[in-house]
């Protein structure tokens, strides 16, 4: 494994190389003067501190591949500035500097705010990779790795409303967005869940995400009705037909007290009566903060 580390690390290294050393001979062939973008790029980074409780950069350190990109400032090289520091944010994320990681993305999405891949790879390294390293961290006590894991889930959901705000059409975003507010092992939000994913439908997601704004409105007390509508829409598509679905409309006829002519038998919903309990009897155990009412009294009620 270190072998296979080293080349990677040697392979980056030759293309940093090859780039720098293009961005050179296009300055020299153009004859052009340097744009300022050293300095654009310091404003950047300097805006791209780490909110109070995250790690951060010594101050006067210096950050030699940042001074280097402004020879990447010629006309249409700022994505290939962002390419660079895309290589180098892979080696931070590789070496745990998650501080670098942070500064990086941020530079990155500045100088390439138009491509949602950056957006999401830039929430997904703060709020997964991050969060998930400082919550193990051993070097921490307990009260510092929920903060500093909670401070870099905020950063994550940061970028992607930010991808959002640059690109309000893109349903990749929303879709992650709604799955980062409905991870319940971070503080889930089911309201905004359920607004993103309404949204990602909207802008071309698969109809399949429909199911998720369904799930994250099951969790919200006050909204089983939107709920029930909404499930009982996507039951008339078979390929909607999960076994989860088809349980928590077993449980929001009992919630909400569908009237019985509105009701969809177990027969109806999973085949056979033997089926429902089987399928029943394992839902009735979730670990996913889903509703369960009714289905423990239907399930005694057949002993």
């Amino acid at each position: 494994m270190p072998e296979v580390v080293v080349v990677s690390r040697v392979a980056h290294c030759l293309r940093l190389v090859c780039r720098r050393a293009l961005g050179v001979v296009l300055l020299a062939a153009g004859g052009a003067a340097l744009l300022p973008l050293s300095r654009e790029l310091h404003r950047a980074e300097a805006a791209a501190e780490l909110q109070e409780g995250l790690p951060a950069l010594t101050p006067g350190q210096g950050d030699a591949l940042v001074e280097q990109l402004a020879f990447f400032a010629l006309g249409g090289l700022r994505s290939l500035a962002a390419e660079i520091l895309v290589l180098d944010a892979t080696n931070a994320w590789i070496e745990r500097d998650w501080a670098r990681v942070e500064r990086r993305w941020q530079l990155i999405t500045t100088l390439s705010p138009g491509r949602p891949n950056y957006w999401l790879n830039a929430s997904r390294d703060m709020a997964v990779n991050a969060a998930g390293h400082a919550a193990g961290d051993a070097e921490l006590d307990a009260q510092e790795r929920v903060l500093l894991a909670r401070a870099y889930v905020d950063r994550g959901e940061r970028f992607l409303r930010d991808g959002i705000a640059h690109l309000p059409d893109s349903a990749l975003l929303f879709m992650n967005l709604g799955d980062l507010y409905s991870n319940q092992n971070r503080s889930p939000r089911f309201a905004l869940a359920a607004a993103a994913y309404h949204r990602a439908v909207e802008l071309g997601a698969s109809p399949l995400y429909r199911r998720q704004e369904f799930y994250s409105l099951c969790r919200i007390r006050g909204r089983e009705q939107e709920a029930w509508r909404l499930g009982r829409a996507l039951y008339e598509s078979s390929s909607q037909r999960v076994p989860s679905l088809l349980c928590l409309l077993f449980v929001l006829q009992q919630r909400i007290e569908v009237p019985e002519a509105e009701r969809l038998s177990p027969e109806q919903l999973f085949g056979s009566e033997e089926k429902a309990r089987r399928e029943l009897r394992r839902f009735a155990n979730n670990s996913l903060l889903f509703p369960v009412d009714g289905i423990r009294r239907y399930l005694s009620a057949g002993e």
